[in-house]
């Protein structure tokens, strides 16, 4: 498989994660534990730290589901955009690359990594 072929799986691979985060088939913590790492593709980078904020933003979806119905929206546009292997949209990537200084990418995703990270996050 050739570099192009890789990042198109790889998309592919994503969408699926949040596909079956969005069906409650998995949670998000499942989801970022098998995330494709070592992934170069800035687009499949922003999509970590797009299902780190869907995660921290979770007690705000159930109190407004305004919300919740706008960031499910956005969540299944980039599964769309993953599925056909493109890349997601330029601002979107410079506007999680800006909002998130440190990369998240761990060698080992577990769940107390995670949490460790969320609580920084938010500040606990």
């Amino acid at each position: 498989m050739n570099k192009a072929e890789n990042i198109i799986e790889t998309r592919r691979q994503t969408a699926k994660l949040i596909i079956d985060v969005i069906l409650n088939k998995i949670t998000v913590l499942d989801a970022l534990k098998n995330f494709p790492k070592d992934s170069t593709d800035p687009s499949v980078k922003t999509c970590f730290h797009i299902l780190v904020h869907y995660e921290s933003d979770e007690e705000l979806r159930k109190k407004d589901p305004l919300y919740k119905e706008t960031q499910d929206d956005f969540m299944v546009e980039v599964a769309q955009t993953f599925l056909k292997g493109e890349p997601l949209p330029v601002n979107i990537i410079k506007e999680y690359q800006d909002y998130y200084k440190n990369d998240l990418f761990y060698p080992t995703m577990t769940k107390e990594n995670i949490i460790k990270r969320l609580r920084k996050f938010i500040n606990l």
